[in-house]
């Protein structure tokens, strides 16, 4: 397999007068004992959030179980020992237990990337854990009831599913990262909500905060469409301050490194969470290299070249750079 490389390269101009550069990661990486495959069961969800980063196609909304059966035991065969299932929403997949079943008899742990509601049912988190889940990361963008439905698009009923299943996850030994995407709804409350969610669910629980991406179906969302780095600078610091003074689990993801204003953060994308392959979602029967994914999807400015955070930092989405520009980046020296 080809080395990976962090060089940067030019990329195609952009219409704002800054150039952009990307890194260069190839494509393909080998699976060792320690690779974790994104599965994707389809874009199918009961929520509907005006922010949903999903294609919106049709040919990705649902998979068949046999197709999803197929894929598991290809991602086996491949040498991976670990899957991050995820959607959509995989939990309400008819074929969701018969999978992650599968999963667990090839002798592969699983994680999931869930809304949580299911997990609310009694005997649900048990059941995953029995059948080799070992982390949960579940969306929940306020603790404050109307302001949580609106941003995941149905009523309150589901706000109190997600909180019950996350609780449910903790009680039965699950390790639980709750995700929470910045937008103009929340932005105001996320240090009250930070505090709230660690009284509430427990010392034990990460939190990890997102910057929007509007890549997806929900890109225009006026929630997020203009939402800028300079709009979330002093919040995301306020929020560091805070988890160091109360000893809490925060990370961050898609914020570059000077907005986080820590020349040492960490990257914590996908591949920050372990995710180290991307399991094709078209033909179900190829892995890229998560970091490859990434590094196609983000881009830096001219002056990130003298960054002593270079090599670690997530950058900006190269759409974000195409329509903001790079200007809000502060290089460390």
């Amino acid at each position: 397999m080809p080395a990976v490389e962090t060089a940067l390269r030019a990329t195609a101009p952009p219409p704002v007068a800054a150039p952009l550069l990307k890194k260069c990661i190839a494509e393909e990486a080998p699976v060792t004992r320690k690779s974790v495959a994104l599965f994707r069961f389809g874009e199918q969800c009961n929520n509907n959030c005006p922010m949903c980063s999903n294609t919106g196609s049709s040919a990705v909304f649902f998979r068949p179980t046999d197709e999803l059966l197929r894929r598991a035991a290809f991602l086996r065969a491949a040498g991976f020992r670990r899957a991050v299932v995820t959607g959509g929403e995989a939990t309400i997949h008819p074929g969701f237990w018969q999978v992650t079943e599968r999963l667990a008899d090839s002798g592969m742990i699983w994680d999931i990337n869930t809304h949580g509601r299911s997990f609310a049912r009694p005997g649900f988190a048990r059941r995953a854990m029995d059948t080799g889940l070992k982390r949960a990361i579940v969306s929940l963008h306020s603790h404050h009831a109307p302001t949580s439905a609106a941003i995941f698009g149905v009523n309150e009923a589901a706000h109190y599913e997600t909180v019950a299943g996350i609780e449910k996850l903790v009680a039965a030994g699950a390790l639980v990262m709750i995700n929470c995407v910045f937008t103009r709804l929340n932005l105001a409350h996320l240090e009250e909500y930070l505090l709230d969610g660690a009284a509430r669910f427990g010392r034990t629980v990460g939190f990890k905060f997102v910057f929007p991406s509007t890549i997806g179906v929900g890109g225009g969302w006026s929630g997020i469409d203009t939402l800028r780095y300079d709009d979330v600078r002093q919040t995301v610091r306020r929020l560091r301050a805070l988890a160091a003074a109360r000893a809490l689990r925060v990370f961050f993801e898609s914020f570059p490194s000077c907005v986080l204003g820590d020349a040492e953060a960490k990257n914590v994308g996908r591949s920050g969470f372990g995710e180290t392959h991307y399991l094709d979602d078209a033909s179900g029967d190829r892995v890229y290299a998560m970091r490859h994914i990434e590094a196609e999807l983000s881009a830096y400015g001219d002056a990130c070249r003298t960054c002593s955070a270079v090599r670690r930092c997530a950058g900006v989405s190269l759409r974000y750079a195409q329509r903001w520009g790079v200007e809000e980046l502060t290089p460390f020296v």
